[in-house]
């Protein structure tokens, strides 16, 4: 797919749009070789950009699109942000853009969990349904959940560094310290109401190169953690600790990369050893990404590459939308009970019926795999009866979409 116009300024906006709205992220899985990772994609012939949200359960060999939004996209539906893998199979958070989701189906549909102020991020996957949040507000509150975000506990005041799970229940590392001046690495077992400080020797992080901070990843073992430091070579180190960080093992050194072109991410793997790098471009035509996954099965020692064109097999699909004259439902408005009648397009996989609230928060989710019909009782995906108002409703598949949101009233 080749944009007709000025390749140069093609490039020029592709580029300019991912430097403002950095979209890229890998996590593990909650199975061995499972991996999730998102990143921009391609641009189409409109000049929108599109993401996806990627699944791989062999390292990194071989890539499947979950989900995609796009520029384009309406704003009641999600936009692939940053991910991040629970211990629960098939579970995965997605955040960006001021908003928390969760996916329960290896990231197909979502659901909406919270808004969160911008500055704010996550941390999750050592136990089911476990995720902690800080970065929100000046103060560093901490919070924690241990129900897929749906309720949080404030379990700190002070917490203002970026922060790990380890790998037995309560366990959460964080990263403190000044770039030139030095870091430390900070320890709790108690869900981060306390922190014991460890100093990381200058030898180890002591530079941010490009805004790339020191990063640390957990491992598969009590006490066993990575660190990632960027140098002013523009280049990076692996190191290993098996003893809660007091001691570190160089385990790899980086060429010289142009972090003008490249995005780097990183992340430890569910087996003894394995480790992953996420390398992502832009290609030289400047109109899709070309995507690169390292995988390391002895501690980041040494490295398979598998890469990825995410134009040449993915992006030249047609993308037909349902007709909106065939979805309906009735009666409208309605006070207990409506019925949705629908359509579906030839080859429709994975249908979902939502509906969102108008302020464009997901209300309910169905899926209608080989239905025509579906009935809904004015409740929320906890069962609570909504509100009387308006309301907004549309059928998702991962090739097609309707056009337009419908209106729902209830009464």
């Amino acid at each position: 797919m080749k944009y007709k116009g000025s390749i140069l300024l093609f490039t020029l906006l592709f580029l300019t749009l991912i430097k403002t709205q950095t979209i890229a992220q890998i996590t593990r899985g909650a199975q061995p070789g499972e991996l999730y990772l998102t990143t921009d994609w391609y641009m189409d012939n409109y000049g929108h950009i599109h993401y996806g949200i990627f699944r791989s359960v062999d390292n990194g060999a071989t890539i499947t699109l979950q989900y995609e939004s796009s520029t384009a996209s309406p704003p009641s539906e999600m936009g692939v942000g940053k991910v991040l893998g629970d211990a629960t199979p098939g579970a995965l958070y997605n955040y960006g853009g001021g908003e928390l989701w969760v996916s329960f189906d290896l990231g197909e549909s979502w659901q909406y969990v919270e808004n969160y102020t911008s500055t704010g991020f996550y941390t999750s996957g050592s136990v089911e349904g476990e995720i902690y949040k800080n970065g929100t507000d000046v103060e560093g509150t901490l919070f924690y959940s241990d129900s897929y975000g749906s309720s949080f506990n404030i379990n700190n005041l002070d917490i203002k560094f970026y922060l790990e799970v380890g790998t037995e229940p309560g366990e959460l590392y964080g990263k403190s310290g000044f770039a030139g001046i030095g870091f430390n690495l900070k320890y709790s077992f108690d869900y981060g109401q306390n922190f014991i400080t460890i100093p990381i020797d200058s030898v180890v992080a002591f530079w941010s190169v490009s805004g790339n901070q020191p990063r640390i990843s957990r491992g598969t073992q009590a006490g066993e953690m990575y660190l990632i430091s960027w140098w002013l070579d523009s280049n990076y180190k692996i190191f290993h600790s098996t003893d809660t960080g007091y001691s570190w093992t160089q385990k790899y050194e980086s060429e010289y990369i142009d972090l003008y072109f490249w995005r780097v991410f990183y992340t430890a793997g569910r087996e003894p050893g394995s480790f992953y790098v996420m390398r992502s471009r832009i290609n030289d035509a400047g109109d899709h990404v070309w995507l690169y996954i390292d995988y390391s099965s002895d501690y980041g020692e040494t490295f398979t590459t598998y890469f990825h064109d995410l134009d040449s097999t993915i992006t030249d699909v047609n993308t037909p939308e349902i007709d909106d004259n065939k979805l309906s439902n009735y009666p409208n408005p309605f006070i207990n009970q409506t019925t949705f009648t629908f359509k579906l397009p030839k080859n429709c996989t994975k249908p979902v019926l939502s509906i969102y609230n108008v302020r464009g928060d997901l209300i309910r989710q169905y899926n209608v795999s080989g239905k025509s019909s579906l009935q809904w009782d004015g409740t929320d995906s906890y069962g609570n009866t909504v509100c009387t108002g308006i309301y907004f409703y549309k059928i998702r598949c991962k090739e097609f979409s309707s056009e337009i949101n419908k209106l729902l009233i209830i009464r």
